[in-house]
């Protein structure tokens, strides 16, 4: 007899708990690559393979996978079945491609750039290091592209923007969570080294940042903008080709 379970209902028939620990769900997600097993997108729910979890008596990493919403939709109406889902853990898509990214959703507005204490409206590239384009916005056809590069602590690249798609590397980083708008890098197990969010489908905003280029170090926190020791607090920059140049 097929034992089924409300989706609402916090604990299965062995009294097992539906919420995965935060410590099981990492290590999923670090050795799936970040994303899906089937197409590396970053968007995800955990799946129970083997056993299902109406029959797992513990939450084990080993079988627990990442899927999209799409993909997950389709394991749940058996259009994809166990045996694909096992198989493709075998060579997760993200860990195939080193990468995994998604596409920013802005309107037809010119993006607001948020970093630490500064705003930048209408800036071309509100941030700018020496030849870097740390920032950039471009328009094409009446829609507006984010474009950015961002590092870590240790000078290694680990968010890149190309015309609103972001990919992030994944032999750089420790960890990446989306909860909501808000994605989260962890460089290593201490503070996140980079989150940053899409409000209103209008505003990019940097809430934290810590990363050195050619020796530079810039930071941030959502009030406070430091470049090498220099603080900026509610600084704003308006209708400029380069809102800020470093270097």
């Amino acid at each position: 007899t097929e034992f089924r379970i409300n989706m609402f209902n916090s604990k299965n028939k062995y009294g097992l708990a539906r919420e995965i620990p935060a410590v099981i769900k990492r290590e999923v997600r670090q050795r799936d690559g970040f994303g899906c097993v089937f197409c590396a997108v970053p968007i995800i729910e955990y799946e129970h393979v083997d056993p299902i979890f109406v029959e797992a008596k513990e939450h084990k990493t080993s079988g627990i996978t990442l899927l999209c919403p799409t993909c997950h939709a389709k394991v749940t109406k058996n259009q994809i079945s166990k045996e694909l889902v096992k198989q493709a853990m075998t060579r997760p898509a993200a860990l195939k491609g080193g990468q995994v990214g998604y596409e920013l959703l802005f309107t037809q507005s010119h993006p607001i750039v948020v970093v630490g204490g500064a705003t930048f409206r209408e800036c071309n590239i509100p941030i700018k290091f020496r030849n870097h384009e740390i920032i950039s916005i471009r328009k094409e056809d009446d829609r507006y592209f984010l474009n950015a590069n961002l590092w870590d602590r240790n000078g290694k690249q680990t968010l890149k923007i190309i015309d609103n798609e972001w990919i992030t590397f994944n032999e750089n980083i420790w960890d990446l969570t989306i909860i909501g708008n808000k994605i989260t890098i962890h460089e290593k197990e201490r503070l996140p080294a980079l989150i940053f969010k899409i409000e209103n489908n209008n505003i990019f905003e940097i809430e934290r940042i810590d990363m050195v280029i050619d020796g530079c170090r810039i930071s941030s926190n959502t009030n406070v903008l430091q470049v090498n020791g220099m603080r900026m607090m509610s600084c704003s920059m308006n209708r400029c080709h380069i809102g800020m140049l470093i270097g």
